[in-house]
């Protein structure tokens, strides 16, 4: 039997390392990241099994790349996780928040598609926004637009992908997630995360880590039946309107 393999594009996003991370406490797993670095290596030496590969995904067809070299490497590809985002160093242009957030899924995905037998299931995750029903005031247009694309991309690509024996779906990640790397920023407003705590009917905040959890233990349990389906992970936020919100926040 074939040994099983990952690929988790997002590179040093918190969440997809943390995907990474929980992923790799079974199976082998193929980070892709823009740049591989001295920190992102020091990050990934501490994982069991995980390897990293540069892709600039503002050419799609390297995401391409990517599963091509994973499926030549002689492993069963079980799972995918689109966790990259757009984050340009001077002003940003749709063109590339496009190439990057949803035409290297759809090149990725049309990859497997043409290689991948229909014998064993295969998972595939996409992270998604509120932004794809709602409009966030701290997000440009293009964001909005690439985010409810990879949604109508997940429910196109789940028609198309039934027949090999693959599932997609997509998580809207809610907008308030604590990162570790802003903690100390978290720790100097303990009142407004007090409030922000009481606005959830968990009564607690997403962490990175949580999130990443939550895409990691779906990929890993070959789940069949549910695809094209978008699921919210924010806490319960999504559940409550404006009225309830406003109550709260008061």
């Amino acid at each position: 039997m074939q040994p099983k393999v990952a690929i988790v594009f997002g590179g040093r996003s918190p969440i997809a390392l943390s995907c990474a991370n929980y992923l790799s406490l079974e199976q082998r797993v193929v980070l892709v990241t823009r740049h591989v670095d001295s920190a992102l290596e020091q990050l990934v030496c501490q994982m069991p099994s995980v390897s990293l590969i540069a892709a600039d995904l503002e050419c799609p067809t390297e995401a391409a790349r990517v599963v091509n070299e994973t499926l030549s490497s002689g492993h069963q590809l079980s799972c995918m996780a689109f966790l990259q985002r757009y984050r340009p160093k001077t002003e940003s242009t749709f063109s590339s928040h496009l190439a990057v957030e949803l035409w290297s899924i759809k090149e990725a995905l049309d990859t497997v598609r043409s290689l991948k037998s229909a014998e064993s299931p295969m998972q595939v995750l996409v992270s998604s926004s509120p932004a794809a029903q709602k409009v966030l005031d701290d997000q440009d247009l293009g964001y909005h637009i690439v985010k409810a694309g990879q949604e109508a991309l997940v429910r196109f690509y789940a028609v198309l992908l039934a027949e090999n024996n693959i599932t997609i779906n997509a998580i809207r990640v809610g907008s308030l997630v604590v990162k570790e790397r802003a903690m100390s920023y978290w720790n100097s407003i303990p009142h407004t995360v007090g409030k922000l705590k009481e606005l959830m009917p968990t009564r607690r905040l997403q962490t990175s880590d949580d999130v990443g959890l939550i895409f990691a233990k779906i990929l890993l349990s070959n789940v069949i039946g549910i695809t094209g389906q978008v699921f919210s992970a924010d806490s319960g936020f999504e559940l409550m309107d404006s009225i309830q919100i406003v109550k709260k926040a008061t």
